[in-house]
């Protein structure tokens, strides 16, 4: 029901194309998946969906859960039909929320580098244990409170809760360091994830053929462990990977992580480099061997005003509007339907709702469109140059 073909390699690097073929359809690749995190695409008209170019999306398991929208969405026959959207979905495991809600937001830090993009503490810039986090990881799981409720998430629960919300990729539990855990800590962890992966493979075995487990690679900021994570992951017989965790404080950590990492994969199937997805990210990961991303840079910046064009990022304001549609390229939702950067400014400026629509689908079209010029690009041996050209202005 899941496998994976590659269609072409780019001679220059290790970028390539693929199609990945799943129960909603084939997925063709590298992709970035638009996130609905509630299984909602904020700021869309749930009718509107189908007509939207989303080809991948990802949804939150952790708001699902807290939010009590899984009830909902199994009573309705699973996500697809929640959220009106029959093509390629996956669920997070809840991995990365325990982290930001403990020892991410204790130090105010992410997945690369810390919240003001400085290291938190002085010297070292290390934690020097896990101590101060208001999660409690042990083996069994991990226990927190949200909004004044304890709450145990569990490989077997992550597993069931999203069994029962019935996403085609699924990721197993595991848990996200960050970096300034020490490496010692950071191997507990990670021997303590592997752990956590055989305990999802088990409690998943039963819908291997409808769903597609994915591990998620940890180790951290270090090489001996990044290596032995994608080395235990490899050797499991799953229709795809995701790499997760820390990774680093800067672009270039990160860069030298997936150069660590991806080769130790087999070439077969396709990873998933989760909750990255600006434009200079994807390029970078793609050339790297990344088949699929996320991100919440799409739709929370159209929130924003924040508009992605092929002349870099822009911010909608009133002074600076013109009449010019927003894109006029063929298929475009503005061009469709005649949206000017006035118009949409002035629809901000009313708090009208056709704000959010708009520069949404606009954003949405933006990241589509660019996911499907890398797929050409590599396809024709010229993927080099379509990233100096994005690389230029993002």
């Amino acid at each position: 029901m899941f496998s994976f073909s590659i269609l072409h390699q780019d001679p220059r690097s290790r970028a390539r194309s693929g199609v990945f073929e799943t129960p909603h359809g084939i997925l063709e690749t590298p992709e970035l998946a638009i996130v609905g995190t509630n299984a909602a695409f904020r700021g869309l008209n749930p009718d509107n969906i189908p007509s939207t170019p989303i080809r991948y999306a990802i949804a939150n398991t952790f708001h699902l859960l807290v939010n009590g929208n899984v009830d909902k969405i199994e009573a309705t026959g699973g996500i697809h039909e929640f959220m009106n959207y029959r093509r390629v979905l996956a669920t997070d495991s809840g991995g990365f929320q325990v982290f930001s809600l403990g020892f991410g937001k204790t130090h105010s830090v992410n997945k690369l580098g810390g919240g003001n993009g400085t290291a938190i503490f002085p010297g070292t810039g290390r934690a020097e244990s896990n101590d101060d986090n208001p999660v409690n990881i042990t083996e069994e799981g991990a226990t927190f409170t949200y909004d004044g409720k304890p709450i145990t998430l569990t490989p077997e629960l992550s597993i069931d809760l999203q069994h029962r919300i019935g996403a085609d990729i699924i990721f197993a539990f595991d848990e996200c360091t960050s970096s300034l855990n020490t490496k010692e800590y950071t191997a507990q962890s990670l021997e303590r994830t592997h752990r956590w992966l055989d305990r999802c493979i088990a409690a998943h075995e039963a819908h291997r053929n409808r769903q597609a487990l994915f591990p998620v690679v940890q180790g951290g900021v270090y090489r001996d462990l990044r290596e032995r994570s994608a080395a235990f992951m490899a050797a499991k017989d799953v229709p795809g990977y995701g790499i997760g965790g820390s990774l680093g404080k800067t672009k270039e950590d990160m860069h030298a992580i997936l150069e660590w990492t991806l080769p130790l994969l087999p070439d077969n199937r396709p990873r998933h480099l989760l909750g990255i997805g600006n434009v200079r990210d994807v390029f970078e990961g793609v050339e790297r061997g990344i088949d699929l991303f996320d991100c919440v840079i799409p739709t929370r910046e159209a929130r924003h005003r924040v508009l992605y064009t092929v002349g870099g990022r822009k911010q909608v304001r009133i002074g600076r509007a013109t009449d010019e549609i927003i894109d006029s390229r063929p298929g475009s939702p503005t061009a469709k339907a005649g949206v000017t950067w006035r118009q949409l400014a002035l629809w901000f400026q009313a708090h009208d709702p056709r704000a959010h629509e708009y520069a949404t689908l606009h954003n949405i079209f933006f990241f589509t469109e660019m996911m499907k010029e890398i797929r050409t690009a590599i396809a024709h041996g010229t993927f080099a140059e379509l990233k100096k050209r994005y690389l230029t202005v993002y």
